[in-house]
């Protein structure tokens, strides 16, 4: 039986031949070192999708260091955020279809992170790729690659963006470790309920209007969920879940490792695997 350090040593010579493989894959990948600790000692703010950002005022983060991701953008106070980082990871959202109208909407929600006065550095899974190239979003966006391994994150191994990361469930994961390799020594989680797998039933159920995310959701984007939804089964979706939690842990003692604080700003959530902190006192505000 293969030992964890030999899994690992394993997955990097697999990594290793896929980039020397993909050149296109390994020049993307290696400019992100330009990121690597550039905002050494600073703290930052990571915005997940949840429903209790419907309460946040965006206005008191103008000043901070932001990520976002996903469709935060249909929420209408986005554009006070003036966010610094998004991220797209989730490759259902990467096959568009020109013909449908739910597709098209989710196209300009990718093109509405950039708001008034703010481009935002963009993170796209490679899987995304095609799109973008399809769509020609590079004109407008400014899009950064990263891409995902196949091991589970570990605090013996440092994740760097410009090889392969670790698998996760969960885009939130993915910027935890983004900020980390950036540097940032406080994080904040905002807007990390966890309570997708409401989403997720309801959308089995057609019932996607009942969307448990910080924005109203569309008609278009309505249909478009709930036949996403139908291509993943029940049974994964609920062990995405558990892992979900699992990798929030794993993360932690990756962050108290390397001296990063993490901390759970949102109010109300599920997640306990991180400790809870009032985002009122963390501005300053009482």
């Amino acid at each position: 039986m293969s030992t964890i350090k030999e899994t690992y040593s394993y997955q990097l010579l697999r990594e290793e031949y896929i980039l020397f493989k993909n050149r296109k894959l390994a020049e993307l990948l290696r400019r992100n070192n330009r990121y690597k600790d550039k905002y050494q000692g600073e703290r930052c703010f990571i915005f997940g999708n949840g429903p209790s950002l419907k309460n946040l005022n965006f206005d008191l983060f103008a000043d901070e260091y932001t990520f976002t991701v996903n469709q935060i953008s249909r929420n209408p106070e986005f554009p006070k955020l003036h966010t610094n980082f998004h991220m797209w990871s989730d490759q259902r959202f990467f096959k568009l279809d020109p013909q449908s109208a739910g597709d098209m909407e989710l196209l300009e929600v990718m093109k509405n992170v950039n708001t008034e006065g703010n481009k935002p550095i963009i993170f796209y899974k490679y899987d995304a790729y095609d799109m973008v190239k399809q769509f020609q979003l590079g004109k407008e966006l400014n899009i950064n690659y990263f891409q995902q391994g196949w091991y589970y994150i570990s605090e013996k191994h440092d994740v760097d963006f410009t090889k392969f990361t670790p698998a996760f469930s969960s885009v939130v994961h993915y910027l935890i470790c983004l900020a980390v390799y950036m540097g940032f020594k406080e994080i904040y989680l905002l807007g990390c309920d966890c309570t997708s797998i409401v989403t997720i039933i309801d959308n089995y159920l057609g019932k996607g209007e009942n969307a448990q995310y910080a924005y109203a959701i569309s008609a278009n984007e309505k249909r478009r969920m709930e036949k996403v939804q139908q291509l993943t089964k029940v049974r994964d979706e609920l062990q995405s879940t558990i892992r979900l939690f699992d990798d929030y842990e794993r993360l932690l003692r990756y962050c108290t490792a390397r001296g990063v604080s993490l901390y759970n700003a949102t109010n109300p959530t599920l997640l306990d695997t991180v400790p809870k902190v009032d985002i009122n006192e963390v501005l300053g505000r009482q």
